[in-house]
Order: structure tokens, then C-alpha cells, then sequence
């Protein structure tokens, strides 16, 4: 089968890395989309420099050393558009193929905000220019960078319940069909309901996690440590706020990566830099150690022989 013209790469966790992929649709009639961890750029990138017209990377990074090697080439940098908006980027802006914003004047931007502002100045498809559209955007945003202003902001929270709920996919599917259907962004009775319920959950496992937390002392800062795989964003900073006496707060996925949340305590794209990540000063992230499930599994069965490959081995490959 013939290649796509356009390829997406975009962010595999969240609503700000999945809803662009919905705005897209409403301007290009057809193309392919990886969904990845950022670990996972540089590799997927290269493999598909030869293979699009064109390829939109969006919530996601690339390393110094693969900007350096596109921009030398002439075919690669014209058919590169990056947009991203994690502080730790904002280098990549002297590569006129990368447009990365942190914040404005009025706001912080979200990767969907960026890219929003970009298919609209190159579309007049009726549908991206709703208000219902632009309130989709903006849900996306406040929640993605926490840009709470006031108490009907925090309605942000709702979108995230409900991309719980629906999974990647189903999110996809359900949204298109809302900007369509819907002229402003509003929920209706049974939409607040699976909302209700999903919020009930949420609120139980920030109180379990809470209990969890292991306090340490880590480069001279204060910090707390929970395993977990749900609700990062929440989580974190509900257990910043119930331990003030911290200065940040990790959050493990053993099957993702790391996540980390502060209160202004703490510029994280620093600190997490030190570990191969990024991200942004009060929210970073930063790659799992290699082979960290086989060391893991070595702890717990001290005898363990390992055949020569394994899943996750293979995963880093």
C-alpha cells in the first residue's frame, strides 16, 4: 500500500497529546499517527524521515543531536513541524521547523493549544472554527498545564474523567462526533453522571496512594515517592498539597515512566533533565532505567535465570 502523505507523532498519555489527532482529522483527509513515549521519538522519527511528505511532531520532543542532523538536511527540514510546549524544548525554537511555547502573556499553552492555532492558519474547515472547538482547546489546556484562573476552570477536571472512561480510542471517536453535533462546549445529564462516578474513583485512589508515600531525601531535596499508574497529574499534586513540608513528588509507573510534580518549590525541567527527561518547572517526567522490570523481578526471586531475551529487552531495543 502506498505511503500517507502526513504523519503524525504525538504524545501516547494524555488528552493533550490525543486531541490534536481529532483536530487534525478535521483538516487532512488522510494520515498515519504514532502514539509514543519520548523515549521513543528519536528512533520512530528517523525510521519515517524518508517515507512522508510531510511529518507533525506535537507534545513530544526530539534530542539536540537529531534537530542538528535534520536541519543539515535539506529535504528533512521542510518536511518537519514540530510543536511542543515543555520548557525544556524551548531550545529547539532556533530550528525554524520547531515552534515551541511555553506560555504568553495571558496563558499557558498546551501542545493541542499550539497546534490548534497552527491547522486554523492554514484551515477554514467550519468545524475547527466553532466555539465548541475552541472550548474543547481550551478544557485541554487549562487541564494539561493546571492554568486554573478560577473555580470554572477546575470544570477542566471533567474532560480528564471522561478520557479515563472512554480509553484513546473511544476519546477519539466520542469527541469528533461532539464538535460536530455541539455548538458550545457543554455536558449534558448523562455525560456529568459517568463524570460523578469517575471522580468517586479518582478521589478513593489518591487516598490510598496517599498512604503509600515514602519520604526521602534525594539531591538535597525533600521528596516523596509513590508508585502508581492512574491520575499523575492529581495525583501529584494532591500529595503536594497534603505534604507542604515537601519540596517535590515522584511518581513511578514501573510500566511508563517517572513522573514529578512540585508547588513553585522546585524547577523540575532541571531536575529531571539529570535523568534523561524534561518537561516543565512545576511538571516533568523522565524515562525509566533500562531493564528496570528484570532488576525488579531479581529482587523479588533472588534465583531467577533469565532466557537470553526478554519483553522488555525488546521494548529498548
Amino acid at each position: 500500500m502506498e505511503d500517507k502523505k502526513l504523519l503524525i507523532i504525538t504524545h501516547v498519555a494524555d488528552p493533550d497529546g490525543i486531541t490534536p489527532l481529532i483536530l487534525a482529522k478535521l483538516v487532512y483527509k488522510d494520515f498515519d499517527s504514532l502514539l509514543l513515549n519520548p523515549k521513543e521519538v528519536d528512533k520512530n522519527l528517523k525510521e519515517n524521515l524518508d517515507k512522508y511528505e510531510e511529518i507533525h511532531v506535537i507534545d513530544l520532543s526530539m534530542s539536540e543531536e537529531l534537530a542538528q542532523e535534520i536541519n543539515n538536511h535539506n529535504e528533512w527540514k521542510k518536511k518537519i513541524k514540530l510543536f511542543d510546549h515543555h520548557k525544556s524544548a524551548l531550545p529547539l525554537n532556533k530550528y525554524e521547523f520547531s515552534t515551541v511555547v511555553d506560555e504568553t502573556e495571558s496563558q499557558k499553552e498546551s501542545a493541542t493549544s499550539i497546534y490548534y492555532n497552527y491547522l486554523k492558519s492554514i484551515s477554514d474547515n467550519q468545524i475547527l472554527h466553532k466555539k465548541v472547538t475552541n472550548g474543547l482547546v481550551n478544557q485541554v489546556r487549562i487541564i494539561d498545564t493546571y492554568d486554573f484562573k478560577d473555580e470554572e476552570d477546575k470544570i477542566a477536571h471533567n474532560l480528564d474523567a471522561l478520557f479515563s472512561i472512554l480509553g484513546r480510542n473511544n476519546y477519539i471517536e466520542y469527541f469528533s462526533k461532539f464538535l460536530e453535533t455541539n455548538k458550545e462546549f457543554k455536558y449534558n445529564e448523562q455525560e456529568l453522571f459517568l463524570i460523578k462516578l469517575e471522580q468517586d474513583k479518582m478521589n478513593n485512589y489518591l487516598e490510598r496512594r496517599e498512604k503509600e508515600i515514602i519520604k526521602a531525601k534525594l539531591d538535597g531535596y525533600q521528596v516523596g515517592i509513590v508508585y502508581a499508574e492512574r491520575y499523575r497529574s492529581d495525583l501529584g499534586n494532591y500529595l503536594a498539597s497534603k505534604n507542604p513540608d515537601l519540596d517535590f513528588i515522584i511518581i513511578i509507573n514501573v510500566s511508563q515512566s517517572i513522573s514529578y510534580r512540585s508547588d513553585n518549590k522546585v524547577d523540575l525541567s532541571v531536575f529531571s533533565a539529570k535523568y534523561g527527561g524534561g518537561g516543565h518547572k512545576n511538571a516533568s517526567g523522565s524515562p525509566l532505567p533500562d531493564n528496570l522490570l528484570k532488576n525488579i523481578t531479581k529482587l523479588i526471586f533472588n534465583d531467577i535465570e533469565f532466557f537470553e531475551e526478554s519483553k522488555e529487552e525488546e521494548k529498548h531495543e
